[in-house]
């Protein structure tokens, strides 16, 4: 008996619409100073005529900090706010053109108090009767119709917004308080809250707090829970009724009572799980932030770009510390990259110093010159400084281990050793762009001008410099999750395209047709010995087709990943990439400065990523990849379409026998196809994989098992086509089966056209 399933599948795209927040580089402000600049924050990708919503805040600031902007043409303050004077948040409606002109003018006011300000800049398309909080990055829609707590409680939890189940509104700050009674008109709002269990235990039962107990008995200020908001007005709560339930803004005030179920009130849905605005995962959303720092303040930020595939929350990092740089403490906990791929790991940073990075000479004023400064060197912008030898003599082993200098209040800071002299002068060099003021110095009569130089009167010692630890950001991944990105990072896209660039090297095998950047290569350089060649290519090829791997099983992070500072990754071009020696694996070193920001902007690529789909970018880069359509469409096999220019593919399913046969036919429709892709997912807990079977003629042909699903299809290695495109897929049920719908599925495609256009599939 053969048993025939049609099965319709669609071929799903992730569509990037490019939209997107841009923020300027951390910096220190001056503290207690006005109108400092805090621009640098644009918004891109959306369409020019739209409306849209954007919010800044201050999620993390000292006590005080406000900013401004003094341009606001075109723009609507949001419910609740004005364009005008100081602010700690924003929310304002206008064209990307007329937001991106007042972003231009955001001016900073610090306080006398030291520490961070982080400001965060989102933007969407406008909704309607929704409200933004840039605070937490959360949004409120107000529901003025009433209900009673438990269905306003229930009706709350049925609501959706921008991929984000809603909740009661929860009421944790002030601000949060605060933000309601500004945009919503009712009074008597509830929120969620009860102490229906046990009379005086107030816990929030509804959003990410749900389960927190904030109060432990009835009264305006009796047993509210240290660190958790309680803003009751006096008298309540007081249970006159059986009140089990909150509400804020009673009779349109500020503050909280407690009422009856029974009782019909206005409420607020609210949307969002997470405390950082940065952490947002609305979908169409966009938004960014940067941490700046109020005065000098040690921090270690790292912001990784990964480019525009990945989702960075799915990655750790710590920072681990040594004394030897070979062995490194890493007992810091791992700490999530939010959103747009940053991390704070400022209390990881270790301190403590060891010995090392030479010695520092020191001076007190003395009755012999043991001192000559020559005139300065204004070419160079430099002072050449001697040290009578005897003064060095017996004392350091390696005179060229003098690495910084204190010289009276002429100067303390880093040296440049010059020359030593056993029986004259050891000398180093001091650059500065500004002149020593021997006249103006309290040292003046130790200090005797010369014919071309100064004679000093100074004792020197010698102190050992104190250097930091080293220190290095360490990455890390679940293993599911490093197994999926490789699996849709490294496709026949990448190895068609390194095919390509390989066969066109031109006459002399030194021309670059599709590759238009360093990484590039660096990334094809599989095999890594410096040379992109075609045993790199079939490497690729072989991973493909499953008989070798290009990492180690299971694959490690150290085999793969490379970060390079932002700054350089842009240099690595298609001419040096082989003598690049700035890239790291998952360890980044890093060192920092006491006393002020440090912060680390890093680019991420991955081995075997040819055509950068997972890889940061760099500026200029062209893709070889051309995306001509990405959206597929589900058709039933009795319709006939012929769409020239469009793949036509189906899928048939069929029991025969003891095994299950998944056949995927493809029609070209008249398009000369290099490549071509599926990812076959089935129910492996009732089959098992037992082969594929080709049609394909012109090209390789490739599968591989990945345990849940078989990516399996052709390319041809020499640019040329692929013809006759079919594959079975045979599986061997692990029990007797009678059904076959919702065994087998194709979650994704990637066919290339000889010219590594994308084409677009259509489903029948």
């Amino acid at each position: 008996m053969k048993y025939i399933l049609i099965v319709l599948f669609s071929l799903t795209t992730l569509i990037g619409f490019g939209q997107s927040v841009t923020a300027p580089e951390p910096k220190s402000f001056t503290m207690n100073t006005a109108g400092q600049d805090g621009s640098g924050f644009s918004l891109s990708g959306f369409n020019s005529t739209a409306t849209l919503l954007c919010a800044i805040g201050l999620p993390t600031a000292p006590s005080g900090t406000t900013f401004y902007i003094s341009t606001t043409t075109g723009l609507t303050a949001a419910s609740g706010f004005t364009l005008s004077g100081n602010k700690t948040r924003l929310v304002f409606t206008g064209t990307m053109a007329n937001i991106n002109a007042a972003l231009a003018t955001l001016k900073v006011n610090t306080t006398a108090t030291n520490g961070n300000i982080q400001i965060s800049v989102s933007a969407t398309v406008n909704p309607s009767g929704y409200y933004y909080n840039p605070s937490n990055g959360h949004f409120y829609r107000p529901v003025s119709t009433g209900a009673t707590y438990s269905n306003a409680k229930l009706l709350s939890s049925q609501q959706t917004f921008k991929g984000q189940t809603g909740y009661l509104v929860t009421l944790t700050s002030a601000d949060e308080d605060a933000f309601i009674l500004a945009n919503v008109p009712q009074s008597n709002i509830w929120f969620a809250c009860t102490d229906e269990v046990t009379e005086g235990r107030w816990i929030i039962d509804a959003g990410p707090e749900a389960g927190t107990l904030i109060k432990t008995s009835n009264g305006q200020t009796a047993g509210n829970v240290q660190g958790q908001y309680n803003n009751w007005a006096p008298g309540e709560p007081n249970n006159a009724g059986n009140e089990d339930y909150p509400v804020t803004k009673w009779g349109g005030g500020t503050q909280w009572n407690d009422l009856p179920n029974s009782f019909v009130n206005p409420y607020v849905v609210e949307f969002g799980t997470w405390t950082n605005p940065d952490d947002q995962t609305f979908t169409e959303f966009v938004s960014n932030s940067v941490i700046h720092s109020n005065g000098n303040t040690l921090r270690a930020q790292f912001t990784f770009n990964f480019g525009s595939n990945i989702d960075e929350t799915k990655f750790k990092s710590k920072i681990i510390t040594s004394t030897d740089d070979i062995t490194y403490n890493t007992n810091n906990n791992l700490v999530a990259l939010n959103g747009i791929g940053r991390v704070d790991l400022t209390n990881q940073i270790d301190t403590s110093t060891i010995s090392g990075g030479g010695y520092k000479a020191l001076t007190t004023g003395g009755q012999v010159e043991w001192c000559v400064i020559y005139d300065y060197d204004v070419s160079n912008q430099r002072y050449r400084i001697g040290i009578d030898s005897r003064e060095v003599n017996g004392i350091l082993a390696t005179p060229s281990s003098i690495t910084s200098l204190q010289l009276f209040d002429l100067w303390n800071g880093p040296v440049t050793f010059n020359s030593y002299d056993p029986n004259g002068w050891t000398e180093v060099y001091v650059y500065t762009q500004t002149q020593f003021n021997f006249a103006g110095s309290s040292f003046a009569s130790k200090i005797r001008q010369g014919n071309g130089f100064y004679g000093i009167s100074a004792e020197f010692t010698f102190q050992q410099n104190m250097v930091n630890k080293y220190h290095k950001i360490s990455m890390d991944i679940q293993q599911s999750d490093l197994l999926t990105l490789l699996g849709s990072a490294i496709t026949v896209g990448d190895v068609y395209l390194a095919f390509k660039e390989f066969a066109d090297r031109g006459i002399l095998g030194d021309e670059s047709k599709y590759f238009s950047s360093g990484i590039q290569f660096h990334n094809a350089d599989v095999n890594e010995d410096g040379i992109f060649d075609e045993r790199d290519c079939y490497s690729l090829l072989t991973h493909l087709q499953g008989t070798t791997s290009l990492w180690t099983n299971p694959p490690q992070l150290g085999d793969i990943m490379k970060i390079v500072s932002s700054s350089a990754y842009d240099n690595i071009t298609k001419q040096n990439w082989n003598t690049y020696t700035g890239i790291t694996r998952y360890r980044y070193p890093f060192t920092f400065t006491n006393g002020i920001l440090n912060a680390y902007n890093l680019d991420v690529a991955w081995k075997g990523d040819v055509n950068l789909s997972h890889s940061s970018q760099p500026a200029g880069f062209v893709t070889s990849v051309n995306s001509i359509s990405d959206v597929s469409q589900i058709k039933s096999m009795s319709v006939s379409t012929n769409s020239i220019g469009d793949v036509e593919a189906d899928i048939l399913m069929e029991k025969i026998g003891d095994s299950v046969v998944a056949t995927i036919m493809i029609n070209p429709n008249g398009n000369q196809i290099g490549a071509t892709q599926f990812d076959v997912y089935f129910d492996n807990s009732i089959l098992s994989f037992s082969s594929t079977q080709f049609t394909t003629s012109g090209g390789a042909n490739f599968s591989r098992n990945n345990g849940s699903f078989i990516s399996l299809g052709s390319l041809n290695t020499s640019g040329g086509s692929i013809s006759n495109i079919g594959y079975k897929v045979i599986f061997k049920p692990k029990s007797t089966i009678t059904n076959l719908l919702g065994l087998i599925s194709v979650k994704s495609t990637e066919t290339l056209n000889t010219s590594l256009n994308k084409i677009n599939v259509k489903v029948l």
